[in-house]
């Protein structure tokens, strides 16, 4: 693969990532994006440096995506053979500034069919689409048509709204130097204004909180940079598995929050029981076993932003209590 990008960045040598997402029945579903393999490669492109020929065989499967979806040995190898995306994002634990990536060129290199060939199979395969989407939208029409108008009107109002949020606190936030996550200063006006948000709209919201098991025990054994590495690993796993609308903050320590608006308790159980398993069972850089204790509640309408996170780290303690690697959730107050 041969990719010419600019990267203006105000740090010389800043890396950027690279993913070739292949879907494969084996592993993935149309239902969960994340499942399509990460064949990912990260470098510094810089500026004018024209195209950068990168191998196929350059490219690794990320760790993190086969622990999470417990990929046997066969199918944990880079492929190629079905990409349908291809993601160029920022490199890892970059300082708020201004970004541009500008792609001039991405090319493919291999056998290639003649233009006249291609023309065909091109006009066969929208044809072929074309007729897929017709199809299945008369079907979901004719299933949803009686409640789909006001539902998509208010969803997407309230992904609007959301989305307006979410780059609100962009424009504010702070991140943590050492995880890469949001800092606690960054997120008190704007989660004063997702609570504001979440009660003019009946919406839910709700609060995961987060505790290393043992780190003291951890950072006497790898010394206090080895501490710092399994923090910055930790953040980085964080990030990856939080949804488009969760904010994740490292709240001090080896403690973490992640806010879900839109999110019931329901529902911030089982994405904190997520969590707790992708964690047990990652496959950490210093090799050592890594748990996590967590909390959950959901905001009451009316109550103070302090008594609602204090009783997620009520929860916390309990999950402690009860000995540790386990979600304990807290209903009201």
């Amino acid at each position: 693969m041969g990719i010419d990008v600019d990267y203006f960045s105000p740090v010389d040598g800043e890396r950027l990532r690279v993913y070739l997402r292949n879907f494969d029945p084996a592993y993935s579903t149309e239902a969960d994006p994340v499942s399509y393999k990460f064949n990912a490669i990260e470098y510094a492109p810089g500026l004018d440096n024209g195209i950068k020929v990168i191998p196929l065989e350059s490219f690794q499967v990320l760790s993190w995506w086969i622990a999470e979806y417990e990929v046997p040995i066969e199918n944990s190898g880079p492929q190629f053979d079905n990409i349908v995306k291809i993601e160029i994002a920022t490199g890892s634990h970059i300082k708020p500034a201004h970004y541009t990536l500008k792609l001039n060129r991405l090319v493919f290199y291999g056998h290639w069919l003649s233009e006249t060939a291609l023309l065909k199979v091109n006009i066969l395969m929208w044809i072929l689409t074309a007729i897929y989407f017709l199809v299945a939208e008369r079907r979901r029409l004719a299933e949803q048509v009686n409640e789909m108008g006001a539902k998509a009107d208010y969803l997407k109002q309230v992904n609007q709204q959301l989305y307006q949020q979410s780059l609100a606190f962009e424009e504010m936030a702070f991140t943590d130097n050492l995880t890469g996550t949001q800092n606690r200063h960054a997120v008190d006006r704007w989660l004063k204004d997702i609570v504001d948000f979440s009660q003019r709209n009946c919406h839910a919201l709700s609060l995961v909180y987060i505790d290393i098991d043992y780190f003291k025990r951890i950072n006497d054994t790898l010394g206090h940079h080895g501490g710092d590495e399994v923090l910055k690993e930790f953040g980085r796993v964080l990030n990856l598995r939080a949804r488009k609308t969760d904010v994740v903050v490292r709240w001090g320590g080896e403690e973490f929050i992640i806010f879900c608006p839109a999110t019931n308790l329901r529902g911030a159980r089982e994405f904190a029981e997520m969590v707790r398993e992708i964690v047990e069972n990652y496959q950490w850089t210093n090799r050592l076993p890594i748990t996590c204790s967590i909390g959950v509640t959901e905001y009451l309408s009316g109550e103070d932003i302090e008594v609602f996170i204090q009783r997620a780290d009520n929860a916390l303690y309990k999950a402690k209590q009860q000995g540790r690697n386990r979600v304990v959730e807290v209903i009201g107050p």
